[in-house]
């Protein structure tokens, strides 16, 4: 994969990104999973050049070859992602969300709406009020990131370790427990791609998604209900992750939004419907 492109922001920090697609196209900013990176937007080439769409993908604050920010909040990521935005000279984009990635579109849609064309959320994680539809094991697992000291970091530095010195066992790892929705993605043609987007995650260590994670699943610090911007969210029925019932909930909390639930799972409703995703962000 080639090497990211990178900007210095304004408190110094250095913000990696990639862009794929038409470079004079509608621009959109997607936004990575918790273990993920920019790589798993390159899935969108093809499809991006063919609907005159620039995708301008960015790597969170400790992913890839972006810095890391202590103490980092939702609503910090705005600043960064419009920053991103004035360098290169782009004043309106749509933005996308997968996994994680939703809840800082959706910060970007609450902080900066003037700028947002459309919002596209993809197998998204969902925020703190329709908890009580998630699994229960899930749920446990994402109430000891918060409140469990060092279970985080613990949980994400054994991934970080396989993708540096055990290949064939992050990929094993990343596949564990998937649907079979989701393992005919990972062998197929996506898989490589897959792959190297979740050990891009750990470039820098594990402190990016091991601040992602109860981040994502923590108080939004903004009320979803208000958001000012139509939204659309494709959610597959076979999602282990985030199951399908928070999808629905999710759904009804927000007052303009359009829900396709497919019969995939959490990548394979991403490689599926990329092309959708990307249309619904740059044509609002």
């Amino acid at each position: 994969m080639n090497e990211p492109s990178t900007i210095e922001l304004p408190d110094g920090r250095t913000l990696s990104y990639a862009e794929y697609g038409d470079p004079d196209g509608t621009p959109v900013f997607p936004f990575h999973g918790v273990i993920g990176s920019r790589l798993m937007w390159s899935l969108c080439d093809d499809e991006a050049t063919e609907r005159g769409i620039r995708v301008v993908a960015p790597d969170r604050p400790g992913f890839g070859a972006s810095d890391f920010e202590g103490g980092r909040t939702l609503l910090d990521w705005p600043d960064d992602v419009c920053a991103l935005a004035d360098h290169l000279d782009i004043d309106r984009f749509g933005v996308a969300g997968f996994s994680g990635g939703g809840p800082h579109a959706m910060a970007c849609a609450h902080a900066v709406p003037d700028r947002i064309r459309g919002v596209s959320l993809v197998s998204t994680v969902t925020p703190p009020e329709t908890r009580a539809n998630a699994d229960p094991f899930n749920e446990a697992v994402l109430s000891a990131t918060k409140h469990v000291p060092g279970f985080s970091q613990t949980a994400f530095a054994s991934s970080a370790w396989l993708a540096e010195n055990a290949w064939p066992q992050f990929r094993t790892a990343l596949v564990a427990g998937s649907p079979p929705e989701d393992r005919a993605v990972f062998d197929g043609p996506a898989g490589e791609t897959l792959f190297a987007d979740g050990a891009e995650a750990f470039r820098g260590g594990s402190r990016g998604p091991a601040h992602d994670l109860p981040l994502v699943g923590r108080d939004w610090e903004f009320d979803a209900r208000d958001c000012p911007l139509p939204v659309d969210m494709w959610h597959g029925r076979a999602d282990g992750t985030v199951g399908v019932d928070l999808a629905r909930a999710f759904g009804d909390l927000l007052p303009d939004v359009d829900l396709y639930l497919t019969d995939d799972a959490h990548y394979s409703t991403y490689v599926n419907n990329r092309g959708a995703v990307l249309d619904a962000a740059a044509t609002r």
